[in-house]
């Protein structure tokens, strides 16, 4: 009878110093990373099956599992996308190196991403030879973009100069609004320009251009994580720009300067 007692004690002892080990939580894996982008393609936008797409969240997606992280990404309108990445709803967004809103809330990455011209598109109408010239003339741009550093703000602030301003919901609606006469002149940057061309079926436009933008990677400083994340992921982009692992747009990324508008 005691070996029987003393075999279940030792049974009963086992299992309880065995139970915490067997319920005990796995380490705790990294949350996803929150991306916002708006509809800017071929970098970012929703594709038909109400998908994130585009070569720039390729990148980003790259990027985060290098350095560990998945991507959790949600589409937003410009207004949305700024006041989402103040209060921390995302933590991760493309940028403008120098952000008129979005620099007061963020730490931007050490790497440009992208560089991207601004473009001032006309249609049945000489091209200006000075902007100063464009008086009197419809202006036509994308709703929820800004253009800091461009020439054209300070003209259409003007009323003296009769500038009317006209907003298209996207690129795509821009273009076919050009193609309807509903403006006379389109302000928007080169790429997602030619994407609505092309998606149009219309003809490209003549155009003149007024500025190169540079684009980087911006962390919300309401993530407390923020600067872990902007460390983390350019050391995961020198990685495989060391290994050539990245895509090849974005093989000549490198560091930026202090610039962010430069005219041409």
């Amino acid at each position: 009878m005691l070996p029987k007692l003393l075999t279940g004690l030792l049974v009963a002892t086992l299992y309880c110093t065995q139970v915490p080990l067997l319920q005990a939580a796995p380490a705790a894996q990294q949350a996803p990373i929150r991306v916002g982008y708006i509809e800017f393609p071929p970098y970012s936008y929703t594709d038909a099956q109400g998908q994130p797409a585009g070569h720039l969240l390729e990148f980003f997606r790259l990027a985060a599992q290098r350095a560990g992280y998945q991507t959790q990404f949600t589409a937003y309108p410009s207004y949305r996308l700024f006041k989402s990445m103040e209060t921390g709803l995302i933590e991760m967004s493309p940028s403008l190196v120098r952000h008129p809103v979005m620099s007061q809330y963020t730490v931007r990455s050490r790497y440009l991403v992208a560089r991207v011209l601004l473009n001032l598109y006309y249609k049945d109408r000489p091209p200006p030879a000075q902007l100063e010239q464009l008086r009197n003339i419809r202006l036509l741009h994308i709703q929820g973009l800004v253009y800091p550093g461009s020439p054209l703000a300070a003209l259409a602030q003007d009323p003296g100069n009769g500038i009317v301003q006209i907003t298209a919901p996207t690129h795509l609606a821009a273009v076919q609004m050009m193609q309807l006469q509903r403006a006379d002149y389109l302000l928007d940057y080169q790429d997602p320009a030619e994407t609505a061309f092309k998606a149009s079926h219309l003809p490209p436009l003549p155009h003149v251009t007024l500025l190169q933008q540079d684009f980087t990677i911006a962390y919300s400083l309401e993530s407390p994580r923020a600067q872990q994340l902007r460390d983390e992921l350019d050391r995961a982009i020198e990685a495989l720009q060391a290994q050539d692992g990245l895509p090849p747009q974005y093989r000549q990324i490198f560091p930026y300067a202090s610039e962010t508008a430069n005219p041409l």
